[in-house]
């Protein structure tokens, strides 16, 4: 199953319409737009799998204020690649962002414009 930034594809399209909607969306809203706009032809039951699995995970959250749940992303775009670019880095370095460069540049040096960049960052 391909993944982007720890989601799978088709939760990461929920996020994107979220993100796009900038507000809560009822469940109501999101079946017709996934059905309809993405031919996904879910059934109620199989959103309501991908938004509890999402809710649980972290990255939505609904509110249950009016008579119909409206979901929202917890956090932005950015946030979830800044989130999950720490997380690969403490896995497959050990937290070591220099590692993680070693590991980019393949052991090369940086060029004089990158190595003034990240400077500038320290």
């Amino acid at each position: 199953m391909e993944e982007t930034y720890g989601l799978t594809r088709t939760e990461m399209e929920i996020m994107e319409y979220l993100w796009k909607k900038g507000a809560t969306a009822p469940f109501r809203e999101l079946a017709a737009y996934f059905n309809e706009v993405k031919e996904k032809n879910w059934k109620k039951q199989t959103l309501n799998t991908y938004l509890i699995n999402m809710q649980r995970a972290g990255f939505i959250g609904v509110d249950k204020s009016g008579t119909r749940n409206a979901y929202y992303a917890l956090f932005s775009r950015e946030e979830l690649v800044h989130r999950w670019t720490k997380k690969m880095v403490k896995q497959a370095f050990g937290g070591s962002v220099a590692d993680l460069l070693v590991a980019f540049t393949g052991g090369k040096k940086l060029s004089p414009e990158d190595a003034e960049q990240i400077k500038k960052l320290i």
